[in-house]
Formats: structure tokens, C-alpha cells, sequence
């Protein structure tokens, strides 16, 4: 299987026996993508392809690891420069690459034979397009949609690539969000089924969380669906390739820190500079999920829980530690 060279984040893969994994990340080692697995088959399942596989989706990271673990241990991967198991899918098992932005496009040619909400799909990209200017080929939709397993609970999942489109659409939607007339905030009882969805059944600061969640701008409601919008950068524009660092797994810690940076808590991954006075290494607060982007902002006391790691760049042989946050669902940021 021969790989676009932007195959990254919200880009889905199907393998050879019918597993559907979303695409982590924006740099992959060379014999396969680190991916997780999203759908499996299962003749039970409540999602049908068009193809007519019967498909459970599956959410929780320890579930989809247990699961690999027990059934397709092929997809399960060491990787020694990080110290710790990664779900990646070897070259040779893909079957077939979901592109988002070909999918919106193909979307685009359906015309009057879309659904509804394949058609708010496309009417919230026309509106990100038409009040930013940015290029069709800079936005793709990505989710249930792009796997061709929508649901009556599915919603909407954008994503725009490359940095330069990404602000622009983040810093317009920042400044004008109450002006565009088919977006809402999540207030209300959405609000608090919202909150529950992205931290738990009882998170421990739900006020606070509701407070963050209502003021974020890449999430709401166009349509009558609910929105995401993933911003994520391009493998040249990160600067760095996979095997770069060398990372060590230090536990789990919890910290109270100071945001130095916030330039890129807008993506996936993505990325807090932070200063610790307990932890003087104590870089970045990083994360793969899409629940921690907006969540604080520079200048903040935040307290955040997470894997702590050990980092080397291998380049400059620099030493650091960072936190990550999101492999966990106790994991949390939040302003003090």
C-alpha cells in the first residue's frame, strides 16, 4: 500500500479484514500508520456499509485495546523509541485510505440525492469557505460520514488542514461566531449532555467544564446538528519526523502549572507551553483528542492530570518532560 504523504489525522483507514481504525497523529513510522480502531465487524453490530458488513462502533481506548489484544494482536505495536504500545496498522493490511477532503468534494457532486445531514455538512463548509476564503481543498469531513456508517446520532466532523487556513477559520469564527446565522453555542440541557460526552458521567469540575464547552468556537450547533471542527497542520509545517524523540513513560502525575503558550491549542495534537514550579523540565501539555483543544489559555494557573514523559531530541539531544493528556478518561485540564 503505497500512502499519500498527507495520509494524517481524520483520515480513516479500512484493512484487509474489514476493521476501520481513524488515522492519529500527523507523522507515522515507516511500515505503518499509528491508528486507532473505530469500528469493527460484528454480526450484531448497528451500523451497516455499503458493502452490507455489520459494524460496532467502539469508543473507549482501553476497550479497543483489550479488544486487539484478544482478537488481532497484528494491530497492536512496541514502539521501542516511545517506551509503550500504540495501535498501528502494518502497510500491507490496508485495503483501502477514507480521504476527507476527496469525500466532501464527492459530497459536493451529489447534489439533491445527499442526506440532511449530509447537506448541513456541506452548508457549514460553504459557510467556513465563503466568510474565510479559504480553499475547498483545505476542508474535508471526516467521522461516521466519511466511513459510510452515520447514524441517527451522528453529527457533523470538519477538518481543515494546513496552519494558515486553520487561524483563519478559528480567528474568524472567534470574532464573529454570534454573527453567523446558522451556528449556536451548546447552552442549556445540550450543554450538560455535551459536558457528560466529552468528561463523564460526574466530572469533578462540571461547572467549571461547562463554562470552558460553551465558550469554545470549533464545536456548537449549524443545521440542527452538532459540530466539530478538527484543525490540524500538515508534516511539513510540525517540523519534526516520527522517531525524532525518544520518550520514556514516567507515570501518572498531577501538577498545577502556568500557561507560557497557547499558539497551538487550536489543532490536533495539540500543544500547551507550560512552567512548573514543582517540575522545573516540565515543557508542554500535549494531546491527541479533540476534547482538549480551546481548553486553556495563556497567562492561565490550570491544574492538569496525564502521563508524564521523559523526552530526548534525538537531533539536538535536548531533555524535557511533557504530560500527556486524553489516554486516560480521568485525564483533565482546567483553570484554577
Amino acid at each position: 500500500m503505497v500512502l499519500n504523504l498527507q495520509t494524517v489525522e481524520g483520515f480513516f483507514l479500512v484493512t484487509d479484514d474489514d476493521h476501520i481504525f481513524e488515522v492519529k497523529g500527523v507523522v507515522h513510522p515507516k511500515n505503518r500508520v499509528v491508528a486507532y480502531l473505530r469500528y469493527l465487524p460484528a454480526q450484531n453490530g448497528n451500523r451497516v456499509s455499503s458493502s452490507g458488513v455489520r459494524y460496532r462502533k467502539i469508543t473507549a481506548l482501553k476497550e479497543r485495546e483489550d479488544y486487539l489484544q484478544r482478537e488481532h494482536s497484528e494491530y497492536l505495536w512496541f514502539d521501542e523509541a516511545r517506551g509503550r504500545q500504540l495501535q498501528a496498522v502494518p502497510l500491507n493490511r490496508i485495503a483501502f485510505v477514507l480521504d476527507p477532503v476527496d469525500y466532501l468534494r464527492q459530497l459536493g457532486d451529489m447534489g439533491r440525492h445527499s442526506s440532511s445531514l449530509q447537506q448541513a455538512s456541506l452548508d457549514l463548509a460553504q459557510t467556513l469557505v465563503d466568510i474565510t476564503g479559504i480553499e475547498w481543498g483545505a476542508i474535508g469531513l471526516t467521522g461516521s460520514q466519511l466511513v459510510g456508517l452515520a447514524s441517527g446520532e451522528s453529527d457533523v466532523d470538519l477538518v481543515i488542514y494546513g496552519e494558515k487556513p486553520a487561524r483563519k477559520v478559528h480567528s474568524i469564527l472567534k470574532e464573529q461566531f454570534h454573527a453567523i446565522g446558522n451556528l449556536g453555542w451548546y447552552a442549556g440541557e445540550l450543554l450538560d449532555k455535551h459536558v457528560t460526552f466529552r468528561w463523564g458521567e460526574n466530572p469533578r469540575w462540571r461547572d467549571v467544564l461547562r463554562k470552558v464547552e460553551s465558550n469554545k468556537v470549533l464545536q456548537g450547533l449549524s443545521g440542527g446538528y452538532e459540530f466539530f471542527i478538527r484543525m490540524v497542520k500538515s508534516p511539513d509545517e510540525i517540523g519534526y519526523k516520527y522517531g525524532d524523540f525518544t520518550i520514556h513513560n514516567e507515570g501518572t502525575l498531577t501538577v498545577k502549572c502556568h500557561v507560557t503558550d497557547d499558539h497551538d491549542s487550536i489543532f490536533t495534537p495539540c500543544a500547551y507551553g507550560v512552567q512548573c514550579d514543582r517540575l522545573d523540565d516540565l515543557r508542554k501539555l500535549v494531546s491527541y483528542r479533540g476534547r482538549f483543544t480551546e481548553q486553556v489559555s495563556k497567562g492561565m494557573d490550570v491544574k492538569a492530570k496525564g502521563r508524564l514523559e521523559s523526552v530526548m531530541d534525538r537531533r539536538s539531544g535536548e531533555e524535557f518532560s511533557q504530560i500527556v493528556l486524553g489516554e486516560s478518561w480521568d485525564d483533565y485540564l482546567i483553570r484554577l
